[in-house]
Order: structure tokens, then sequence, then C-alpha cells
């Protein structure tokens, strides 16, 4: 995996999620919990549509070594077919949808939302294609920039009194602004072609994706329909406000290691130098995420109050336990790269649909007793979903499932020191901005020691790499 596609993968998912976090913490001023809790409710209908217009086709393609346009047009129609479909289904279900939640206004943001559906259908396999070049830069762009003009049209709708339809905007302007850069970007030859054949090559490896993703989008958002149904608009608001905390860096850092190792490991074709790379970017994933993860439940309390106004102050408890699931919930996401890798995606099926079917079922049956039961059960079972998986990986990379466990392990372990000394630096008593600050600090220098102490291979080969990077200039970068 190069350093270079490494830190483009980087600079797309943190600069995007960078800039929803700003644009959504000033949205926060300018609309009240009940108006983001109103769009929470819709996340788990929102997520499912979004999911099946890809259908997993864009990993499938991933697995080839050089997808032809022929295979990537055939991939585009079929998404666009599904994504048609699908927004007149979305449009359908918004007045029972609407009338399940009790609030009328959800029926037209769903209608509008659709349309949503169909330009992220449009989209998919443009991306596709240049991850599979591995231009990463070109990838970065077409995100970042779409992301500022969505939150900038959102924040303009705040402004000008839309309530919850600047959050609509939102989610709608982003795909729209994707498919404007990407006709400058992709330089794709669209084509009216359509392989039968090849589209049943690639269904047969996505079809055990797709079940795997559905089911994961509804664990992820059933939380929220469960507040929003039994509980109020504003605690499906906190809660969501709190999952957009937690997800901007752990959901970043996994998913840009995840995107850069897929590719890059693909097309390595060496069983041992294969097992390296996996087991190496493994450790680096568990032992960054663990750090993040403990940085934010330490710094939790100061972090809210210098971020959010008064009347969000209740997303404190949501985030600390939604950060303490997520010491687990992205690792196991990791580690389905490998059964992707080594072609065994009915392995991810069978775990997530073990794992997600407990978390929905757990929600349900404990919903009565608040949402600690629930992320608490959610937890335990994604620990058990963690053993699962390094069980099979174990066995189809043909290495020890301990080589996985002392990874972790260790990193927990150092994480869980990092954080008790940050949380121990935050100064109670002084002021939230004291606070934050001085517990950065504190992190940040714990973090450097630990890692050149106990982890001197991560640091040296990515203190030379970057190195290398900035004085090297005679090789051109290859995206």
């Amino acid at each position: 995996m190069r350093l270079l596609h490494l830190l483009w993968a980087l600079v797309e998912r943190f600069g995007t999620n960078a800039v929803s976090f700003v644009g959504n913490i000033t949205l926060c001023y300018l609309l009240s919990p009940d108006d983001f809790g109103l769009l929470a409710m819709l996340g788990v209908f929102t997520a499912l549509v979004f999911t099946l217009v890809d259908c997993g086709m864009g990993d499938a393609l991933l697995m080839y070594k050089a997808p032809s346009r022929r295979d990537f047009n055939t991939v585009f129609f079929f998404n666009v077919a599904v994504g048609v479909a699908l927004a007149a289904l979305y449009v359908a279900l918004a007045p029972l949808v609407a009338r399940f939640f009790g609030h009328a206004e959800l029926a037209p943001v769903m209608r509008v939302l659709a349309g949503g559906a169909i330009l992220t259908a449009l989209t998919i396999t443009p991306i596709t294609r240049l991850r599979s070049l591995l231009r990463f830069g070109h990838v970065a762009i077409v995100n970042v920039v779409a992301i500022v003009v969505a939150v900038t049209a959102a924040i303009v709708a705040a402004l000008s009194g839309a309530r919850y339809w600047a959050l609509v905007v939102l989610q709608v302007a982003f795909p729209g602004a994707q498919l404007l850069l990407l006709v400058f970007l992709s330089r794709w030859e669209l084509r009216w072609e359509f392989d039968v054949a090849r589209f049943k090559q690639l269904w047969r490896f996505s079809a055990n994706l797709l079940a795997s993703y559905l089911v994961s989008q509804v664990s992820q958002n059933i939380f929220s329909l469960i507040l929003g149904k039994f509980y109020n608009a504003s605690q499906a608001g906190y809660f969501g406000q709190a999952q957009k905390l937690q997800s901007t860096p752990t959901s970043s850092l996994e998913g840009a290691i995840s995107v850069t190792a897929y590719v890059s490991i693909a097309k390595c074709t060496e069983p041992d130098r294969r097992r390296a790379l996996v087991l190496r970017v493994f450790g680096m994933m568990t032992f960054v995420n663990t750090l993040l993860c403990v940085a934010l439940i330490a710094l939790s309390k100061p972090l809210i109050a210098c971020l959010l106004p008064h009347s969000w102050q209740p997303v404190t408890p949501f985030l600390v336990m939604l950060v303490a699931w997520g010491l687990v919930a992205p690792v196991c996401n990791h580690l389905s790269i490998i059964f992707k890798l080594y072609d065994h995606t009915s392995t991810i099926r069978n775990v997530l649909l073990i794992e997600k079917t407990a978390i929905v079922l757990a929600a349900f049956a404990l919903y009565p007793w608040g949402v600690p039961a629930m992320i608490g059960a959610a937890a335990a079972i994604s620990v058990v979903s963690y053993l699962l998986y390094t069980h099979a990986a174990s066995r189809i990379m043909e290495v020890n499932a301990k080589r996985f466990h002392a990874l972790y392990t260790t990193h927990l372990a150092m994480g869980t020191i990092v954080g008790a000394l940050t949380w121990l630096a935050t100064l109670p008593w002084a002021s939230p901005l004291v606070s934050l600050a001085v517990g950065l600090i504190v992190f940040v220098c714990l973090s450097l020691v630990v890692c050149r102490l106990l982890r001197p291979d991560y640091y040296s080969t990515l203190a030379r790499r970057l190195s290398h990077l900035v004085h090297s200039h005679d090789e051109t970068p290859r995206e």
C-alpha cells in the first residue's frame, strides 16, 4: 500500500468528515434537536435505499485487476435502474412511514430524498472506476469539494429559515455536486453496454455482500428509529448527533485504511506477502483507532461544552457510549476486507447476519431500559463477532488467531493507559476550553511517546516515508 495512496485516502475521508463536522456543528446553532431528530428517524430507510443502489457491485469490480469499460458500463446501468426503482418505492412508502412515526412532515421529505438516491446511483460506478485506477487524489477532490458545496447550501437554507429542510438539502446536494465534478474528472467513455455473463459473475460476488450490508445498515440506524418511535424527536436528534461526532475520527480512519488496503492488497498475488500486509494493516488500524476512541472518551465533556450550544449538552453520555462501542465495531468492519480479498464473502454475510440481527433484536428487547442497555448489549455482541471474524480469518489466511488478538489487546491496554492519563489531565475545575486544550496536549504527547517506545516499527516507517515523500521530487506520483 503506497503511502501516497493512503495519504490521499486520509485527505478524502478526514477532509470530507472534517467539513461535514464543521457544517454539522454550525447547523446545530441554527437548528433544533427536533429538526435533526426528524431526519434521524428516516436514517434506517434512507440507508437501506442508498445501500441497495450499489448492491455491492463496487466491491465486486475492485476485485478485478483490470476491469474493462464494458464491466463499468454494465454496473453503471444496473445501478441506475435499481436507483430509479428504489426512488419510486421510497416515494410510495412515504405516507406509511410518516404515519408510523406520527410526523406528517416526513412524507414530503422522503419524496425529495428519493431524488438523492437517483443521483447517488449515477455517481457510484465513476467513483469506483477512479479507485480501481488508484486515482485516490481525484476521489478526494470530488468528495471534499462536493461536501463543501452541500454544507454551504445547507447553511444558507438554515439561515433562510428552512429548518429541517436544510438537512434535506445537505443530503441531496452532496451526490448532485459529486455528479457534476465526476463529469470533468472521470474521463470515462460511457456507452450503452451490458454484459450479462460478466454481470452474473459480479452478482455472485456481491450478493453475499449485499445481504450483510443491508442488515448492517439496519443495525446502525435502529437506535434512532426506536428513539424516534418510542421516545421523542429530541432524543433521536441527540443520538444522531453523537453518532456523527463519533464517526468523524473512527469511521474516517477505518474507511481510509480499508479502501486503500483493499485495492492494494487485492493486487498482491504472493501469499506470504499478502498475509504480512493484512496483519500489518490490521495492527496499524487497531492502534490508531484505539487512541482516537480513548481520546474522545477522555475529552468528551469539555469537547461537547466547547463545540455545541447548551441545548445540545445531553449528547455527551450518548457520545461516550458510542465511542466505547467504537473500540470494537470498526475493527470488525475492517476484518471483513480479509474475506473479500480471499473471496469468502459468504463468511461476511453469515457473521454479519448473526451479529447485526442480534443487535436489532437486543435493541427492541431492551429499549424500555434506555440507551445504555441497548448500546451495552450491542458492544458485547460486537466482541463475540470480533472473535468469530478472527477465528474465520485465521483459517482462511492460515495464520494463528493469537496474532490478531496479541495486536488488538496490546493496543487496547496501551490506549486505556493513555486515555486514563488524559482524563486526569483535563482539569475538571477549569473552563471547558482550558480543559480541552490541556487534555489534547497531554494526549498527543503521550501518544507519540507510546508509539516511539512500544511501536517503533510504526513510528520509524511513517517518519521515514513522510521524509521521503517530502524530499523526493524525482518521482512522479501515480494516483
